[in-house]
């Protein structure tokens, strides 16, 4: 699949939403897919680093005398108007044609989403604010508590609201270092502080904070100070570091989450870099440093998330007390983010097209997604006497449960069906369910009963394994094989699973099974 990003960053606009993009594209590029940017070249823009991450870009260029239109807060973060900017996309990506186009940027709305539309199939829209209208399929707000009617009247009926932190973009790194960064909380201690306030910090709140740091005592404590390659201010920073003991300013670093997870409190602000605090467990004293994230401070303090402060005066105290409130603020942090956010997008994407070696180019269709044939074929397929006797429950299924089927499927988030194409056959069935993104994940199979064709189980086996362990990235695969059923337990066994116990359901004896990522 294809899929154009139109992201800037800059020292106005910050570089939270320029990483979130390069988080799920590094994702996307894992799954085989093909990525391009479209970026401005504001001062502080992150062009460079897009490209060091090994995607294309395609560059705007700074308007002299940009057209700006009011139509939001925001507006003028584009260095154009709405229109000026379409149009000189457009010329950027002619004769070529997308499945995705993703947006990030608080300047634009429908009004570019629907001149850029020749050019795309389907739109993801990843937003903070709820200001806005769009035309997208899938909008994305990682807000804390944000709830579905702040965008019922802006977005189509039909988009897919991936809302709260559950659906952070966040590297995958994060997610890596999860387990041992709470193993790491269990003792309360101040063995290192963590600052960074954002890739820019346009004012500076680094050096204030570094400035409160020097006139308390903390013989012990080591500081770790983190800051972009595009904040204005790093002589100032590293000038100021100097007067502390055991503090290191380190510059555009690539161990965040290492970083994070060696530290035993943060301060930090109330961006993007919430949620890559959270899904550590960081205990955090955080400062809004934008008109649009005091609300969430505001809500992340009333819920005991973190500790919010309107001055770094209010640092000194919060410090002498830390011991006393770290563990709860770890706990309650690390409970509304996982880090599995990318994970999370890309299973909800309905449709897929997975690259295995061994096969090429595999389809995976959404049932949800299917037209009335295929509907009607899934249940033929179900209903097979080939199929259904290898089933917990062996009794026919009628039109109307099946339908009744479909609809819960398209609301219920914990499990997924897909019918598998490969060169135009259909090759038959997978689907998951008991989903823990990071986890594990059940998943089941069965081939097309109509198609005459040698290794079909084989493919769906390699795609249900690449799904979970690439998408859903999961640690193991679970199934269940009636014992009796000894040809699929050679299968299964044969594709590295391996037997974990017996049961009865049913009065029938059931071997469970797994498969562990290598």
């Amino acid at each position: 699949m294809k899929f154009l990003f139109r992201v800037d960053a800059s020292l106005s606009i910050g570089t939270g939403h320029v990483m979130r993009c390069l988080a799920l594209a590094r994702k996307l590029k894992k799954n085989n897919c093909e990525i391009e940017f479209i970026s401005r070249k504001h001062e502080g823009n992150l062009i460079k680093k897009i490209r060091e991450n090994g995607f294309k870009v395609y560059e705007l260029e700074v308007l002299e005398s940009p057209n700006f239109q009011n139509r939001h807060n925001h507006s003028s973060f584009l260095g154009a108007s709405q229109l000026q900017d379409a149009e000189a996309c457009k010329q950027k990506i002619l004769g070529r044609h997308y499945d995705w186009f993703v947006i990030d940027h608080y300047s634009i709305d429908s009004v570019w989403e629907r001149e850029l539309k020749p050019f795309y199939d389907k739109l993801i829209v990843i937003d903070d604010l709820a200001d806005r209208k769009h035309i997208s399929d899938i909008l994305i707000d990682q807000t804390f508590l944000r709830e579905e009617k702040a965008y019922k009247k802006i977005v189509p009926k039909s988009c897919t609201l991936l809302l709260g932190p559950e659906y952070a973009l966040l590297r995958e790194e994060f997610s890596k270092h999860r387990s041992l960064s709470l193993k790491y909380r269990k003792n309360s201690k101040l063995d290192q502080i963590f600052i960074n306030l954002g890739g820019t910090d346009l004012y500076n709140h680094t050096h204030d904070i570094l400035r409160i740091l020097s006139k308390i005592k903390l013989p012990h404590t080591k500081i770790k100070v983190v800051i972009g390659s595009n904040s204005p201010h790093t002589d100032k920073i590293i000038s100021e570091a100097a007067e502390l003991a055991n503090c290191e300013v380190l510059v555009d670093v690539e161990n965040m989450a290492e970083l994070m997870s060696e530290s035993d409190i943060a301060i930090g602000a109330s961006g993007s870099s919430t949620w890559e605090r959270c899904s550590l467990g960081l205990p955090t004293i955080q400062i809004p440093v934008a008109k649009n994230q005091y609300e969430i401070s505001k809500k992340l303090s009333e819920h005991n998330v973190v500790e919010s402060i309107d001055m770094v005066d209010e640092i000194p105290a919060l410090l002498e007390t830390a011991t006393e409130w770290m563990s709860d603020k770890s706990k309650k942090s690390s409970e509304i983010c996982d880090g599995n956010g990318c994970s999370r997008v890309l299973h909800e994407m309905k449709d897929h097209k997975l690259f295995i070696k061994e096969y090429g180019e595999i389809e995976l269709c959404n049932y949800v997604n299917l037209c009335n044939y295929e509907r009607d074929l899934t249940l033929e397929m179900r209903n097979h006497p080939s199929v259904s006797s290898m089933m917990l429950s062996q009794q026919e299924i009628g039109p109307e449960t099946h339908q009744r089927f479909l609809e819960e499927l398209e609301h219920d988030k914990s499990r997924v069906y897909f019918l598998v194409k490969h060169d135009l056959n259909l090759i038959g069935s997978i689907n998951f369910s008991n989903i823990k993104f990071g986890h594990h994940v059940d998943f089941g199979i069965y081939t097309n009963p109509f198609l005459s064709l040698v290794g079909k189980g084989s493919i769906l086996e390699s795609v249900a394994s690449t799904y979970a362990f690439n998408i859903l990235d999961v640690k193991k695969i679970r199934l269940e094989v009636i014992s009796d059923n000894f040809r699929a337990f050679k299968f299964y066994k044969k594709h590295g699973y391996q037997f974990i116990d017996k049961k009865k359901i049913n009065k029938r004896d059931i071997i469970s099974m797994e498969k562990v990522k290598k």
